[in-house]
């Protein structure tokens, strides 16, 4: 059993950015406390950025979530700047504001209005609640079995603006309609340290309010109740403390989860010790500077994780093909043929949209295709009938 890791989640500092491991988080404790899905003017913030510290008896901090570095401190350094999407934000006076002077009210973050989309469904289990959002492809047939990607948002998130960010603006539900899957983007929890986030690891509790691997269950059932869903292609997704519960999803709950994407998150823990092997996918820029790629010691480095799961799966480093994309803006790394033909594969970001790759989800073509669509293709390649 995946023993809880305790996520001790310390709002340090309020600086916005655009969600695991199977070895020991528990969802409630090691909730990667440092994204954000949702900026003070409504835009995509799912990581904030601060980065979880592990303390010494394995429970993760806030700098580990992935969050915004502010706690309502604000900021100290005069000037400095730090860039989410398209929204860049400058120190001025103490406090973080964007181009146009708003400041980030932190006040108003835990305020969602997932109620108000029109892809609004909650999962009931007796008292308890879990909203999410679902997009069904408008190519959706009923007499089709029809493929899932389950997309967590980041530390201090909301479904809808995540929804309406990755999926609308970032055009994963475009993706979608053409490829013929459903998204769902579920709500992450108000926890005690005072901000939704995921919290990795399956500690066998049975209550969707404290335990994001059974919500995660039951969410999967509550869509299938709904819809034609195929139960064999289900597919965790998430960015950057979003990313951390796909991580732990692809471990705690690989019976139920065929592959995994990752986009600027990364695996709390330092090994699976479940059975069962998944396939994963991860996007990293090389100056993320909430969930740095070489880690801190808040986080693993993005190449510590990669060697986790090629021993994990069996996969053998002698299959590594490294391919240099658009000039050598993006390396693409591919390893092959480990258990149950398991693979894994990573694009390292060096530069994007004319900057150096940094902690968002990644819109721009790579080799001539979108990051969405180099996503299902890895994730469709998968079934849990293979």
């Amino acid at each position: 059993m995946v023993q809880r890791m305790k996520l001790v989640v310390l709002m340090i500092g309020l600086m916005i950015v655009a969600g695991c491991s199977g070895g020991g988080g528990n969802a409630g404790d090691a909730a990667p406390a440092a994204e954000k899905d949702s900026s003070p003017d409504g835009s995509m913030l799912d990581v904030g950025d601060t980065s979880l510290d592990t303390a010494s008896d394995a429970q993760a901090t806030d700098d580990q979530m992935g969050e915004p570095d502010d706690n309502g401190k604000g900021c100290e350094k005069e000037g400095e700047t730090f860039e989410y999407g398209e929204t860049t934000w400058t120190c001025v006076d103490g406090q973080w504001v964007d181009e146009n002077g708003n400041p980030d009210n932190k006040d108003d973050k835990h305020e969602c209005n997932n109620s108000t989309h029109d892809g609004y469904r909650a999962v009931v289990d007796g008292a308890a609640s879990r909203e999410y959002i679902l997009h069904i492809p408008a190519t959706y047939d009923d007499t089709a079995p029809t493929p899932l990607i389950i997309n967590f948002h980041g530390f201090g998130g909301c479904a809808e603006d995540y929804a309406e960010t990755v999926g609308d603006l970032h055009g994963l539900n475009g993706t979608a309609d053409k490829e013929h899957f459903i998204v769902a983007y579920p709500q992450a929890v108000l926890r005690e340290k005072g901000d939704a986030y995921w919290e990795p690891g399956d500690y066998g509790g049975e209550d969707i309010l404290t335990n994001d691997v059974f919500f995660t269950r039951q969410l999967i059932a509550d869509i299938q109740e709904e819809l034609n869903l195929n139960e064999s292609r289900v597919y965790a997704t998430g960015y950057s403390n979003g990313g951390m519960m796909a991580y732990d999803l692809a471990c705690s709950a690989s019976e139920a989860i065929a592959a995994a994407g990752i986009m600027s998150g990364i695996m709390l823990g330092d090994d699976c010790s479940q059975p069962g092997f998944t396939s994963i996918i991860h996007f990293h820029g090389i100056a993320d500077e909430v969930i740095p790629y070489d880690g801190s010691g808040d986080f693993p480095s993005v190449a510590s994780v990669v060697d986790i799961w090629l021993d994990h799966n069996s996969i053998p480093t002698s299959s590594l093909v490294t391919t240099e994309l658009d000039g050598g803006n993006v390396i693409h790394d591919a390893y092959v043929g480990g258990s149950e033909s398991t693979s894994f594969e990573l694009y390292t970001v060096h530069t994007e949209h004319g900057k150096e790759g940094g902690h968002v989800w990644f819109s721009g073509d790579i080799g001539g295709t979108s990051p969405n669509q180099i996503l299902w293709d890895f994730l469709s390649a998968y079934s849990l009938d293979d």
